[in-house]
């Protein structure tokens, strides 16, 4: 065997292992060896600090959360808009809200990533599935001025957001959510 194919397949084992680590951790309850941990308490004056922000609407007036509700029976992210306390999600060209259930998100360390800059698959904040079994990931793109949270779809390599009753598509120009 090379040296090559030694360090290739340790570098594998290394990712492996740190999935299963990660895996086992949420599995018994330890969020703080998880990257990102969710919950189905709502953002509130008291702990709003704890989850993860996408942007903002009304002017900033508001902050959008990123969130995650069941459309066509599985989890796709979006954007939580606290003054109705719905999710909502871009699906199919339209935009839905949705008041249950409603998955946010708390992570220590993220940040917003540009598209393209960063590779897909490293440290990105996902984990939701559509119906082909790929896995949907946060991300946010500026709409009227503001950054607004939706979906990233890898096979097309489209950013969705929900926005006005619409599903706005960007290819361009919109960040990605890494956790840090």
């Amino acid at each position: 065997m090379q040296l090559k194919d030694i360090a290739t397949n340790l570098i594998k084992f290394n990712r492996i292992a740190t999935l299963l680590g990660v895996g086992i951790a949420v599995s018994i309850g330890i969020p703080a060896l998880a990257a990102v941990s969710r919950t189905n308490v709502k953002p509130n004056t008291s702990n709003s600090s704890r989850y993860i922000t996408g942007g903002t609407e009304d002017n900033g007036r508001n902050t959008l959360y990123i969130c995650s509700t069941k459309v066509d029976g599985e989890y796709t992210p979006g954007k939580y808009y606290p003054p109705n306390q719905r999710c909502y999600v871009a699906w199919g060209g339209k935009e839905y809200s949705y008041t249950s259930p409603i998955r946010f998100y708390i992570t220590n360390s993220w940040t917003w990533g540009n598209f393209p800059g960063y590779i897909v698959g490293n440290n990105l904040a996902g984990g939701t599935e559509n119906n082909g079994k790929n896995t949907l990931y946060f991300c946010r793109a500026k709409v009227d001025g503001e950054y607004t949270p939706g979906k990233y779809y890898p096979p097309n390599k489209t950013y969705y957001v929900p926005w006005g009753g619409r599903e706005y598509q960007y290819k361009k120009n919109f960040q990605i959510l890494f956790v840090n």
